[in-house]
This record gives C-alpha cells, structure tokens and sequence, in this order.
C-alpha cells in the first residue's frame, strides 16, 4: 500500500458506483486509480474528495505490474481551493491548468517535481491574483520552460525568474501582455499538438 500527496486532475465515471481517478503526485507521476464504490463510500471518499483541483493524500496499491490501474483505497482532502469555485473565471483557468497537467504529466515518470510544484504553486495564486490573463501566462511560460521547449520571448524575464505565488505582486504593460500572452498561447498549443 502506497500513501502519498497528490492533486486530482481528472475524474471519469466508469459504472454506476465506480470512479477512474488521473491525480498527480508529488513525483510529477500521473497516476491512474480505479475507486471501486467511490459514488456510495461515504467513509472512504466522502464530501467530494475526489473532485479535479482538489489536493489529497490517497492510499493505493498497484495490483499487477501489467499497466492496469492501481486500486484507490481512501483519499482524504488536505487543500479544496473552495474560493476558486466561487468564482466563474478562476475556475476556467484552475480548470486549464488541471487539463494541461493531464496532458503534460506521464505514468510511470517520477522525474518531474516541477510540474507537482507548479501546479500547487499556481492554484495558490490564482485565489489571490489581481491579474489572471498575467498570471495565466507565467504558469505557460514556465511550465514551458520547465519542458524545456521555451525559446527566448522578450519581456518574460521578469515572470519567468519571480515565483508564481508572487504572481499578485507583478505588473505588466497590457500591450506588452497581450502581446506575450499571444505568443505563449501559442507556443503551448503547437507543443500540445
């Protein structure tokens, strides 16, 4: 049985009672959980715990090494980030960068801590940010930095070295915004294909 930290990025509806669970660990590791009664286990998995954005410890064990799902056990909520489902925008965007995780991270990868830490780092700010086409452009700009795919833009130094949860501190022309915001938006699509 293996219990560690992790954020729920997707959560599919397999039968009437059961859940498969894509969380990301504090590896950077996609996981694929298979929640058995997860809709009726109140005790196990109760108040929504398994909700995309949430952060949770959950217990699961892999039952064979033949790249079916582990089974999830339990999963306890540590962080909700309730504020951002008050709040239509900020949700949108915790929504984007849950799916860009989702599509980023890899099963099987324990090498990318960045990703676990950029994504924790973002939904904090984003409770806080003033400014969220800004703050939506330095989590891109850095989670295509960390991929190691970023060329140089100018005018992202600033976001690029500052800590995203210091995100609500950071000012930008909105010309020059609009200008980087377009350029990111679209080295990330290309790099999503």
């Amino acid at each position: 049985m293996i219990t560690q930290q992790a954020f729920i990025l997707r959560v599919i509806k397999f039968s009437e009672a059961d859940l498969v669970v894509h969380a990301l660990s504090q590896e950077g590791e996609k996981l694929k959980l298979f929640a058995r009664s997860a809709l009726k286990s109140r005790k196990r998995f109760g108040g929504g715990v398994l909700q995309p954005t949430h952060f949770v410890s959950i217990s699961h064990k892999k039952i064979k090494d033949d790249g079916s799902l582990s089974t999830l056990f339990e999963a306890s909520l540590i962080e909700g980030f309730d504020s951002l489902r008050t709040d239509y925008d900020r949700l949108q965007l915790a929504l984007h960068f849950i799916n860009v995780m989702d599509r980023l991270s890899v099963e099987g990868s324990t090498d990318a801590r960045s990703l676990f830490d950029l994504l924790g780092n973002g939904l904090q700010a984003l409770q806080v940010a003033t400014n969220l086409d800004l703050l939506r452009t330095q989590f891109e700009l850095k989670l295509l930095y960390y991929q190691g795919v970023l060329p140089y833009l100018s005018n992202s130094e600033e976001l690029l070295e500052r800590s995203i949860r210091e995100n609500h501190k950071l000012t930008m022309e909105p010309q020059m915004l609009s200008q980087l915001r377009a350029q990111t938006e679209g080295l990330l699509a290309h790099y999503l294909g």
